[in-house]
């Protein structure tokens, strides 16, 4: 499983990928803008099914760079 100090890098990864913001990747997710900052920055941790979201949006983004609008 995912270590805690992966977490700040996912997110980086999938902002930078989609060009979202982190209010954009928080309404995707269905989280407060605050959440997102937090997973960000290393003070909070994902609960795991929020963190299973989060690798599902990396494989979209992956595989789907260029449909995203």
């Amino acid at each position: 499983s995912m270590s805690f100090e992966d977490i700040p890098a996912l997110i980086r990864r999938i902002r930078e990928r989609a060009g979202w913001t982190q209010e954009r990747l928080a309404r995707e997710i269905g989280v407060a803008f605050s959440t997102v900052n937090n997973w960000e920055g290393g003070k909070r941790r994902p609960q795991p099914y929020l963190l299973q979201r989060l690798l599902e949006i990396e494989a979209d983004v992956c595989t789907n760079e260029t449909t995203l609008g």
